[in-house]
């Protein structure tokens, strides 16, 4: 292996370990709500997802930004916008999630629960396209984005289910055993999601992008 192989291996082992440190600080009272007991706090934390990922997002886009700067001005100037965006996320998967239970044991649930769950995973995925949307579409609104994302997740199905399950894989590794999950794969696991968003995203997507 060149010189020049090891430093691009190297270089990219430390952007992903540290933008994986970095979304760990940013969401860090949804992790400690998840430790403690009842489910208001992680609902109220939960919308930190979004600058958090906006700005791992823009940093994977960005490879010559310095890592640790980059991530705290790209997470200023995403923050509002993907705040929109996870907070409209969780809201759907909330009353999702009060629909599922209430319906969970009645003659209704074998057919409503499945649908139901199709429209939290279909919340997931839009959500995660539009955090790497309002990075690399910083002109359009939010209101235009969802929609759009919406369809290109839809159309995009085999990417939209390799998010989803790079999103619960880390989700079960986190689990089983939380500090080393959270050090050592958020990094990759939201590589993988942006790589997958930004090709689901190429119809808008700028035509230097």
């Amino acid at each position: 292996m060149k010189h020049e192989t090891y430093n691009r291996v190297f270089a990219t082992a430390y952007t992903l370990l540290a933008t994986g440190t970095l979304v760990a600080c940013a969401t860090a009272p949804l992790l400690a709500a998840l430790l403690l007991p009842g489910w208001p706090l992680v609902v109220v934390t939960a919308p930190l997802v979004g600058p958090a990922v906006a700005a791992a997002h823009a940093i994977f886009a960005d490879d010559r930004a310095p890592v640790v700067r980059g991530y705290v001005r790209a997470w200023r100037r995403h923050a509002r916008r993907s705040l929109v965006v996870s907070g409209a996320a969780t809201g759907v998967v909330l009353v999702v999630a009060v629909d599922i239970r209430a319906a969970w044991g009645t003659s209704v649930g074998a057919v409503v629960i499945p649908v139901l769950a199709v429209l939290a995973a279909l919340a997931v995925a839009t959500a995660l396209v539009a955090l790497t949307a309002v990075v690399e579409r910083p002109d359009l609104p939010v209101r235009r984005l969802l929609p759009a994302c919406l369809t290109l997740a839809v159309r995009a199905p085999h990417l939209t289910v390799l998010s989803l399950a790079a999103l619960w894989v880390l989700g079960t590794a986190i689990s089983a055993a939380p500090v080393l999950a959270v050090a050592l794969l958020t990094g990759p696991t939201l590589y993988v999601i942006w790589a997958g968003n930004r090709a689901t995203l190429r119809p808008v997507l700028p035509a230097t992008a």
